[in-house]
Formats: structure tokens, C-alpha cells, sequence
């Protein structure tokens, strides 16, 4: 008989842990419920800001690429349709003018570096290797 005493003592403490156990989960599901969408919100309005920083680079760098193209007609530049042949293409040495300006902009002048650069690399692909 002691044994089987033991035996429900030990079941009744089970039973207790187990009935404070069950009471805890219950209050930690709106907690758990409340920090999900709390994260849900903040990875939201973090995707919202990662978007717009990005298309207002992107804004940028096309106000920046017309006043580089709009610049470079101004000063008597040709500009190179994508139409245009390999053979048609012939690189003559110009005579360069400086453009005296008040204050120079250096965003300016780095991004008509870049156009200058990217259309080199353009008249480069548009050479044909010879045959062999």
C-alpha cells in the first residue's frame, strides 16, 4: 500500500505542473501573437524604405544622366545612336574646348567621366574582330 500511495502523491504533482503549464501557454500566445506582428511591421515598413531609397537613387541617376547628355549637346558633342554600324564608326581626333564655369561641379564632372568611359566601351563593342 505505500507504494501505491507514492504513486498518487507523484501523480497529483504531475497533474498540478501539468495544469500550470497548460495556464502559462495560454497568456504567452498573445504575447507570441503581438511579437509576430510586431515583426511583420517592422520588416514591412523596412522593405517600404529599402524601395523607396532605391528608386530615388534611380531618379537620381537619370536626372543626372540627362543633364550629362543635355551637357554634352550643349557643348557641340555628337551622340551615337545604337543603330549606327561598326564600319560607319571612325574615331577623329577634335579639338577639346574647356568650358569656363564660375564653380565646377564636381558630381558633374565625375558623372561625364563615367558617360565618357561607358561610351568608349560602347565604340569598343562595336568593333568587329577579324576572321580567321
Amino acid at each position: 500500500m505505500p507504494n501505491k500511495k507514492n504513486d498518487e502523491t507523484l501523480q497529483e504533482i504531475l497533474e498540478e505542473d501539468n495544469a500550470v503549464v497548460r495556464k502559462s501557454k495560454r497568456k504567452g500566445g498573445v504575447a507570441r501573437i503581438l511579437l509576430i506582428l510586431t515583426i511583420l511591421v517592422v520588416f514591412f515598413f523596412g522593405f517600404l524604405y529599402v524601395t523607396q531609397y532605391l528608386a530615388d537613387m534611380e531618379a537620381e541617376a537619370r536626372v543626372r544622366a540627362i543633364l550629362t547628355a543635355t551637357a554634352n549637346s550643349a557643348a557641340g558633342g555628337e551622340v551615337l545612336s545604337q543603330d549606327t554600324p561598326a564600319a560607319t564608326l571612325e574615331v577623329a581626333p577634335t579639338e577639346t574646348q574647356e568650358m569656363v564655369t564660375a564653380t565646377i561641379d564636381p558630381d558633374l564632372e565625375r558623372t561625364a567621366t563615367i558617360a565618357a568611359q561607358l561610351t568608349s566601351v560602347a565604340e569598343f563593342q562595336y568593333t568587329e574582330t577579324p576572321a580567321e
